[in-house]
């Protein structure tokens, strides 16, 4: 069984260093670009051959739909992060002078709730019960999550390690791949860079081929970008639509079963033209013959 733990993408919390547990904080504008980067520049599982959860909370859902789209899946309440209870949405400056602050960080934090919130063992009961449940199932799983059930799991999971929680909690938008197997239990990191990102070539940058705007067009610009003057029209019709829901952007499904691509605007930068360009011998593949021989040569009498 292999059960893949990813990290929600930054929100304003994460960006301000204050704790964000129980709130419900949507993804910040620097979150999500850091998100787009990271799944045009590597790897993450194919969502097709995994059974697919999030926490519920709005910045993984929105991490979720970012990285692997309109896909339906799960929700897991038990793997939100924790509750900081009357420490929500405060920091380090705003907390070192409260007596209930001092008395947590000094006390055994691990035993003792925040006030109004819980405490780290309430959080490791009801992730690893929860992650039990899972592995009981026996399908492979992505759950888009936070950094303390990560955490949590993986110091659970790895004991041999010595690593404390705070050394296992992944960056925002990474995490971890945990394959169990006959012979024990192994990880990976996520995400992993692609290959062919690593040796684009950018000989493209600067050439007039690489970059067309057709400002006359009714619609110009057809998606809401933050900087018109760096919107392309090159790829007006979307070359990587036929990959289908391995095309990386953010697409949805309508009821009838056709991709709604109004939302992504991949295509459409400027700057992402090698990595459209990247693609293309996977488009090559789909449109390949289908009806030649093993070897490929054609028979000698075929015109």
């Amino acid at each position: 069984m292999k059960l893949a733990l990813i990290r929600h993408g930054k929100t304003e919390a994460n960006d301000l260093r204050i704790y964000c547990g129980a709130t419900d904080l949507p993804l910040s504008e620097k979150g999500e670009k850091e998100l787009l980067r990271l799944r045009d520049e590597a790897e993450y599982p194919d969502p097709s051959a995994y059974s697919l959860y999030t926490s519920g909370m709005l910045r993984t859902e929105q991490t979720f739909s970012v990285l692997f789209g309109d896909r339906q899946h799960d929700r897991l309440p038990e793997m939100r992060e924790m509750d900081f209870g009357t420490f929500e949405m405060r920091g380090y400056e705003q907390l070192r002078g409260d007596p209930d602050y001092i008395r947590w960080c000094e006390g055994d934090n691990e035993s003792n709730p925040t006030p109004g919130g819980e405490s780290g063992r309430d959080l490791a009961a009801r992730v690893l019960a929860c992650l039990e449940r899972l592995k009981e199932d026996g399908e492979d799983a992505i759950v888009v999550t936070h950094g303390g059930p990560i955490a949590i799991a993986m110091a659970c999971w790895f004991p041999n390690e010595e690593k404390n929680r705070y050394q296992w909690q992944p960056e925002n938008g990474a995490g971890y791949i945990v394959e169990w197997t006959s012979e024990g239990c192994s990880y990976t990191r996520l995400p992993k860079r692609r290959k062919e990102v690593q040796k684009e070539d950018m000989s493209w940058k600067g050439k007039g081929y690489s970059f067309f705007q057709n400002k006359a067009c009714e619609y110009f610009p057809c998606h809401d970008v933050s900087d018109p003057e760096q919107f392309s029209c090159l790829f007006c019709y979307c070359p990587l639509y036929a990959l289908g829901d391995r095309c990386g952007g953010s697409f949805r499904y309508t009821e009838k079963g056709f991709k709604d691509c109004s939302r992504c605007v991949f295509p459409h930068l400027r700057d992402n033209y090698g990595r459209v360009i990247a693609r293309y011998p996977e488009i090559q593949k789909l449109a390949c013959r289908r009806d030649l021989p093993p070897d490929g040569i054609l028979d000698e009498k075929e015109p």
